[in-house]
């Protein structure tokens, strides 16, 4: 690969047309002929019609300096991104365990109409009272924050407009009075108990953690958001391994006597690639089969913290009837962007109050 070489004004070439010199020829031997060839034809359209700005501004090495000026742009980008991830990490605390003295952490929603419990000495004076614990729970990028931004901001028409949301690695925690804001009275309104919703992070390296707040001490029920324009199968993978196949969430509900009532949000419906919620049920049914099979191929399927779903031999799973001390599931679809129209948020806010559906 040949370029016309250039001198500056005191016929030396400057260094970094020196480096960008020695960069171009390194690289060459590497590079494919068409990448080769679209270079040359670049650098010479360049100092053939634009000399003088291919000399000041890109010293005589056009392609190379615009490769390289992307390449630094790319690598500040990146450098702002890993400090901006290294800056939430850290400045944050993680609110996994939620112990008496959280806070509502995400801004702008936790309710100003909140009961205090006559033991007032037992709150903290920025928390509400609450009687149960919801958990909204999914894949990173699954819609949970939006949701929780649209359960706790009821408004006329039950439209809402969520703001734009990033991946976390904390849990935001916010609360919503258990009666409907329509239809109670002043005093019931007064009266009644809030309830604390849990938005868990859904970054992989934290799914382990989500067993703690999943067992009935902690929560009276879940929303699982899933979302319906894309492939099911992290947000599956967290279902099984963290809520349905767990040694630790199955035996501490069983010997409560109760059981685990989830809702799965199919979120995103108002966007044209989403997918309705009975076919997302199938495609959840699938990947819980093909979850099921590979732990039941294995030889040692205790020493992972899990116990495989029992399934007759031929048969799927059921997801209208998992079985026997086993959690119920529940289907909706939410889309936020639905104006004028149902867009499920009325049915999760009936399942996050009362765990029933409407």
């Amino acid at each position: 690969m040949t370029n016309p070489q250039h001198a500056d004004a005191t016929g030396e070439d400057d260094p970094t047309q020196i480096v960008l010199r020695s960069v171009r020829l390194s690289a060459a031997p590497y590079l494919p002929p068409p990448v080769l060839n679209a270079i040359h034809i670049t650098d010479s359209y360049l100092h053939v019609n634009h000399a003088s700005f291919s000399s000041t501004y890109c010293h005589s090495e056009p392609s190379v300096s615009m490769l390289s000026a992307l390449f630094s742009a790319y690598v500040v980008l990146r450098l702002i991104q890993g400090l901006q991830f290294w800056w939430t990490s850290t400045t944050k605390r993680s609110t996994a365990h939620l112990s008496g003295e959280e806070d509502a952490v995400l801004s702008g929603l936790s309710q100003n109409n909140k009961k205090r419990t006559d033991n007032k000495s037992a709150q903290d004076d920025n928390m509400p009272s609450f009687d149960e614990t919801v958990v909204l729970c999914g894949a990173s990028g699954a819609g949970k924050t939006a949701l929780l931004h649209c359960l706790c901001t009821e408004t006329d028409g039950d439209s809402c407009q969520p703001p734009m949301t990033t991946t976390s690695l904390v849990a935001n925690v916010a609360y919503m009075n258990v009666t409907s804001s329509d239809n109670a009275d002043e005093e019931t309104k007064h009266e009644t108990e809030a309830v604390r919703l849990v938005d868990y992070p859904g970054h992989p390296s934290l799914s382990t953690k989500l067993t703690s707040l999943l067992l009935p001490d902690q929560t009276a029920r879940v929303v699982f958001t899933v979302d319906a324009t894309k492939p099911v199968t992290d947000g599956v993978a967290i279902l099984y391994k963290s809520i349905l196949t767990n040694n630790q969430v199955r035996k501490a509900w069983k010997a409560s006597g109760k059981t685990l009532s989830i809702l799965i949000v199919c979120t995103k419906e108002d966007d044209k690639k989403a997918k309705n919620h009975k076919r997302m049920k199938i495609q959840i049914r699938n990947e819980l089969d093909r979850l099921r099979k590979v732990d039941s191929a294995m030889e040692d399927v205790t020493g992972n913290g899990s116990t495989p779903m029992s399934i007759a031999k031929g048969k799927t799973i059921d997801l209208d009837d998992l079985g026997p001390d086993m959690p119920v599931l529940h289907f909706v679809e939410t889309g936020l962007g639905i104006q004028g129209g149902d867009n499920g948020l009325k049915a999760v806010r009936e399942f996050v109050r009362t765990g029933d559906l409407i």
